[in-house]
């Protein structure tokens, strides 16, 4: 999205400076495109970016081209943030991007506890000394900016997709219904948790038409795979290519996530896009947005019972139901993660923000 965002702010005149880490260029180049100016250039190692030679490069992109607004993504906000503010101070809007929530670090954590504390305590740091704003995915990814990390300016814009819809043409809900998990298998994603509670729907339902089919890697692996033994109507598919994706997630009825912590999974977007409806844990960060049995399935992810009852009434739903939550699915996409929302919402939370006083910034 932040490539698309490049084009889009050069189109309207302005001069952009694009830090690619994938695809990883070996030397920078300029592109004229619209009426603005877009530099391409990647960070020394291809392989993080807060060494002290990352530090240097960004100085000297800094004192070259003077930025009036940077936006980090990753590890990549703590060099370009840090050394932007210490170097233009007001002068410059510095904003990272919020998109793992502190309780998903904690639940994910496989190393010592202080390792994880202090990664969160630097990021407190980052936030409340050098970034201006916080762009935030969702109002969960509010909620946490505020309540952990005591930041005074969350700002809400929706992670968009662009559009790769081709055929909007659903599959058929007679015979047996797919539900497509995509994802990490990683704790905070639940996996585990929804493959017992299959199980024990399975066992209390043998002629079930539901299968579930699981794409993803992660260190839970093994515990899965050992788990759908106990069926035959539970599917591994292990990791796939994101070329892989689109078709995935279109043969599937459903896609689920049942996430504990999640601020704003993509693949609940990607659902959306695809007219695919989204079966989803009421702790995934853009969940306000959606109406249970309008355009998904809500439950809670320690409600075994509400899952229960999703699966029942899986069994029973009719073609109409089904075409309608597809088509409600979609137009949740087009009302709030197009490309032309998200470029909407940086021009008006970011943009007329830092330049409300300026109108010079049309011109690179």
């Amino acid at each position: 999205m932040s490539y698309f965002l490049a084009n889009h702010l050069c189109n309207q005149g302005y001069r952009v400076v694009f830090i690619s880490k994938r695809p990883y260029l070996n030397q920078s180049e300029k592109r004229k495109i619209g009426k603005g100016e877009l530099i391409l250039c990647s960070w020394p190692n291809n392989f993080r970016s807060t060494s002290w030679s990352d530090f240097v490069f960004f100085y000297k992109l800094s004192k070259n081209y003077k930025p009036q607004v940077v936006i980090g993504h990753h590890n990549g906000t703590i060099t370009s943030v840090i050394t932007s503010k210490l170097l233009f101070g007001k002068n410059v809007l510095t904003a990272d991007y919020h998109h793992v929530c502190t309780e998903s670090y904690l639940l994910d954590n496989t190393g010592p506890d202080w390792r994880v504390k202090f990664f969160l305590f630097r990021k407190k740091i980052l936030y409340n000394f050098f970034c201006d704003m916080v762009i935030c995915p969702s109002t969960k990814a509010i909620e946490d900016v505020t309540n952990k990390f005591k930041h005074k300016n969350p700002v809400l814009i929706f992670n968009p997709l662009p559009d790769r819809l081709t055929t909007n043409q659903s599959p058929g809900i007679e015979g047996n219904i797919t539900i497509g998990y995509l994802g990490r298998l990683i704790p905070c994603k639940n996996i585990i948790w929804l493959i017992e509670q299959f199980l024990v729907y399975e066992s209390y339902n043998p002629q079930t038409k539901i299968k579930l089919k699981i794409v993803g890697e992660g260190f839970l692996k093994e515990e899965l795979q050992e788990k759908i033994k106990k069926s035959n109507r539970i599917i591994y598919l292990g990791e796939i290519s994101y070329e892989e994706v689109d078709e995935f997630i279109q043969s599937a009825h459903f896609t689920i996530t049942p996430s504990l912590a999640d601020n704003a999974p993509t693949v609940v977007t990607e659902s959306l896009m695809l007219s695919t409806p989204p079966i989803l844990s009421n702790r995934v960060g853009t969940a306000n947005l959606f109406s249970n049995m309008g355009n998904a399935f809500l439950f809670s992810p320690s409600d075994s019972e509400g899952l229960f009852q999703v699966f029942r009434k899986l069994e029973t739903i009719s073609n109409i139901e089904y075409k309608s939550l597809c088509s409600e699915a979609r137009k949740l996409y087009l009302k709030h993660f197009t490309m032309d929302k998200y470029f909407n919402h940086v021009n008006s939370v970011i943009l007329d923000e830092k330049f409300k006083n300026d109108k010079s910034h049309v011109s690179p």
